[in-house]
């Protein structure tokens, strides 16, 4: 809905026609999280404590390997907004940038190197997680895309690779680790 001049969305405006430049100057009314797919307005619900608790031990180890590697981390964003085209914006639940000699890096036009979601249900949402992101995010060139699945307690990593994504799976008695961060290691047993 319209106040004035600038577009304030809720919950109600779930599949609501929106163009990106109205999406970027919105207002969103908390605590649901909102992306623009194909044009149209996608309501989420607010990350739960299971939701946070997935992805937290990975933003603390991005984050602790950036403080120790500031040369080759530009940023870690939590709730990463992915500037698919004009007609797909996404909100990732973390997103890793690495620094490139000579060029600016800019949140939402940049393609971030690493991105993490994390599964928050069933249905829609892991069809979201699992297929439409993943074809997403091969496409505008992220080298690295994790799901963080609780409810399969693995972690799907898939790294770029002649064109395509490259898919491995960790489980709970893994060690994840990325030639894009090295020497990070991260133990998940405890954490899916």
């Amino acid at each position: 809905m319209s106040t004035g001049s600038q577009l304030k969305l809720g919950v109600a405006d779930h599949g609501l026609r929106v163009s990106s430049e109205d999406f970027a100057a919105a207002t969103f009314d908390e605590p649901w999280r909102y992306e623009l797919v194909k044009g149209k307005l996608l309501v989420m619900s607010p990350n739960g404590e299971e939701h946070v608790a997935a992805y937290e031990p990975f933003r603390d180890a991005f984050v602790a390997y950036k403080l120790a590697h500031r040369e080759r981390v530009h940023r870690v964003v939590s709730e990463a907004w992915i500037s698919i085209d004009d007609d797909t914006q996404r909100i990732a639940d973390l997103a890793v940038y690495l620094k490139r000699p000579g060029a600016r890096v800019t949140v939402p036009r940049s393609t971030p190197d690493l991105v993490l979601e994390t599964v928050s249900g069933g249905g829609e949402d892991r069809k979201r997680d699992y297929v439409d992101k993943r074809a997403e995010y091969l496409r505008i060139g992220v080298k690295e895309y994790l799901i963080v699945d609780p409810f399969q307690h693995r972690v799907t990593v898939l790294r770029r690779g002649r064109g395509r994504f490259v898919e491995s799976n960790l489980g709970p008695e893994d060690t994840y680790s990325t030639p894009l961060l090295p020497g990070l290691k991260l133990v998940l047993h405890g954490i899916i």
